[in-house]
């Protein structure tokens, strides 16, 4: 009698964890994740938005290309959008490109020293 409840319990915690992991979603294929994934970041699921944003850092023109390429997208994302493997990407160059310089111009004055 012992051993059938140690079995039924044993049984029904795997159908439990097997009903848990059974309900995950996963994600749709992205193609800005998959962009990035070929250009030798590796897989990208269930990477941080700062390991996302290290590698970026190094690699700081595909950062530009996936920023120009996520506006769209950010545009018509939903609330849990942000915590997609997309989302955590395009939050992770959105922030280096947010810092990139463009080229300095000039206006041409030039300022001497003394007052006028």
């Amino acid at each position: 009698m012992r051993q059938l409840r140690e079995r039924a319990l044993t049984y029904g915690c795997l159908a439990v964890l097997a009903g848990l992991f059974a309900c995950t979603q996963s994600e749709p294929r992205s193609p800005i994740v998959e962009k990035v994934e070929q250009a030798g970041s590796g897989s990208l699921a269930g990477v941080s938005k700062d390991s996302m944003r290290e590698w970026l850092g190094k690699h700081k023109e595909m950062a530009y290309q996936v920023d120009e390429v996520c506006k769209p997208v950010r545009q018509k994302a939903t609330a849990h959008w942000a915590d997609s493997t997309e989302g955590r990407l395009c939050t992770a160059a959105r922030e280096l490109a947010f810092w990139r310089s463009g080229p300095v111009t000039s206006d041409e004055k030039k300022y001497l020293p003394g007052l006028k």
